[in-house]
């Protein structure tokens, strides 16, 4: 019988990345990944999720550990992708305004 992890360490990705905080292992879709919450010097707190087959190493820390190492760490937040409305399909199916670049407020 294997139990889930939870609690403070540092995750090493790939053996390229280190991300402190605290960890557990949570499933989304049916797989498991491992949430890591990493706790910044100003009190903010980002949430970052990865798939477990880029996980390099996990080394249980003591909080203080985690805290103090995440110092050092640049946060990125998770922010949801923000739609704009698009106009609604006029042509044959599978014809859309995609090529009609003039009107785009986004540079993509």
């Amino acid at each position: 019988m294997t139990s889930a992890f939870s609690g403070w360490a540092i995750l090493e990705l790939m053996g390229h990345r280190q991300r402190p905080g605290f960890v557990e292992e949570v499933e989304i879709a049916g797989g498991k990944m491992l949430r890591v919450d990493i706790h910044g010097a100003d009190g903010e707190v980002v949430t970052e999720l990865y798939g477990v087959a880029s996980v390099y190493s996990l080394r249980p820390v003591s909080e203080d550990i985690a805290r103090h190492a995440a110092r050092h760490v640049t946060l990125r937040p998770l922010r949801p992708v923000e739609y704009r409305d698009r106009p609604q399909l006029t042509g044959p199916a599978g014809e859309d305004d995609l090529d009609d670049d003039d009107q785009d407020e986004m540079p993509f």
